[in-house]
């Protein structure tokens, strides 16, 4: 009797053990980090580095193309695309580069992730029948919803809006979805022909969103002029953050303070390289500069930009609303 009890006692602490392990969550960065992709090591990996370009650290060390990576609002998880299972889908890993994990159970093509700022929710592209649509998923229920054709969300700090891509033959606009009532509007003041605008990304406090924009029409012929704007979010007060060069500027990131912008841009090398610039500096700093000759791609993207002093408490919250989020965010 006394060693079956025993052995009762040995599985339940091993259960409890176990359970505790399950649960746990990853430990968030005690330190600002970049999340980029770079393809040095000859395909595409997801790396970190620190905001002014040291110890750039590859997190994914996979022959798979890894990339597209987003920080969690808390820090604790970090959402990429890969393509490790034979198709581009998403997956979950931890910010010290362990424990992927896919984030659905069937893969189908699924890419441009963002987060909402409560955490429970994702947005993404899916590729349908030659289109590509904008999905919003639960993460508790797995439950997918289609919301409008488009690609390269960005959700508002505030989580009642999602800015994102339309295109057309001779166009690309930005619009914005209210995530209620589906509702949308195009990201423009009036009288103002976008003709190319991509990449939305809205300021920490929601006021503004910074873009890239390439003014001149028409649009293939000048597609290196493609620059980094900011204007508030119906558009107005356009500011041109990056001058024009002989290559364009993409992909514009916030850094967590609102203050500086990251962005990329091909060298004379033809290699894509990530820049910081302060908002109203004419300096841009260059943060990547690994050039190597025999990689296929030679691209160097910034994709995220984590600060914990700008970030929710690492323990989750289950009666946090998103509002509540985007009202802590803004003070």
């Amino acid at each position: 009797m006394k060693c079956k009890c025993q052995i009762l006692c040995v599985l339940f602490i091993t259960a409890l053990l176990h359970t505790s392990i399950t649960i746990a969550w990853a430990k968030a960065p005690a330190t600002p980090k970049i999340l980029f992709t770079s393809t040095r090591d000859g395909n595409y990996e997801v790396y970190t580095m620190n905001p002014n370009g040291t110890e750039q650290v590859n997190l994914t060390h996979h022959r798979a193309a890894d990339l597209d990576a987003r920080w969690s609002p808390t820090g604790e998880q970090i959402l990429f695309v890969s393509d490790r299972d034979g198709v581009r889908d998403l997956y979950f890993i931890d910010p010290d580069g362990s424990h992927v994990r896919r984030v659905f159970g069937k893969s189908t093509y699924r890419h441009d992730p963002t987060w909402s700022p409560d955490g429970k929710q994702i947005a993404y592209s899916r590729r349908e029948l030659g289109q590509r649509f904008i999905y919003i998923a639960t993460l508790k229920t797995k439950k997918e919803e289609r919301i409008t054709p488009g690609g390269l969300p960005d959700w508002s700090p505030d989580g009642r809006e999602i800015a994102f891509n339309t295109a057309a033959k001779d166009h690309m606009q930005i619009n914005i979805l209210n995530v209620e009532t589906g509702r949308q509007k195009i990201f423009w003041q009036r009288g103002v022909v976008p003709s190319w605008t991509r990449s939305p990304a809205w300021s920490p406090t929601g006021d503004k969103i910074a873009f890239s924009w390439n003014k001149r029409m028409p649009a293939k012929a000048f597609k290196e002029k493609e620059t980094i704007y900011v204007a508030n979010r119906d558009g107005t007060d356009l500011e041109q953050v990056v001058a024009e060069g002989s290559r364009r500027a993409n992909d514009p990131v916030w850094s967590p303070q609102g203050d500086a912008l990251l962005y990329y841009r091909r060298t004379g090398d033809n290699w894509a390289h990530i820049f910081k610039i302060v908002l109203g500096s004419d300096t841009p700093e260059q943060l990547t500069h690994h050039n190597i000759a025999a990689a296929r791609f030679k691209a160097n993207y910034a994709y995220d930009w984590f600060d914990p002093a700008y970030a929710l408490p690492v323990s989750p919250k289950p009666n946090l609303l998103t509002t509540t989020w985007g009202e802590v965010k803004r003070q």
